[in-house]
């Protein structure tokens, strides 16, 4: 099945504002980001966050955890997502529950 991504950006007085991301076919059905509802997050020793379907179809690239959740979470609200960090593979919850441990 072929299928583009659209990114819906809007610039008002320069200023960039990221909207939605959103998956179409040819024929014009809307199709999920994140196909089996699993979103990949990898963290690199840069701190910087890839963010993929199980596919390794890579759907967005940046510095900021949060910024990723939250694209996540709009283009899917109920996709389920594991982090890949340091070698190791986390669910989030996994991950937030180790970042709020004392050390």
């Amino acid at each position: 099945m072929k299928y583009c991504v659209y990114n819906h950006n809007t610039i008002d007085y320069g200023i960039l504002s990221h909207h939605r991301q959103f998956r179409e076919t040819r024929d014009g059905d809307r199709l999920p980001m994140f196909p089996d509802n699993r979103a990949i997050i990898e963290i690199d020793l840069a701190d910087r966050y890839k963010v993929r379907t199980t596919n390794g179809e890579v759907l967005f690239i940046g510095t900021g955890f949060d910024e990723a959740i939250r694209r996540i979470f709009y283009a899917q609200p109920d996709v389920e997502i594991e982090v890949i960090a340091n070698g190791r593979r986390l669910t989030l919850e996994e991950l937030e529950f180790l970042n709020d441990e004392p050390t």
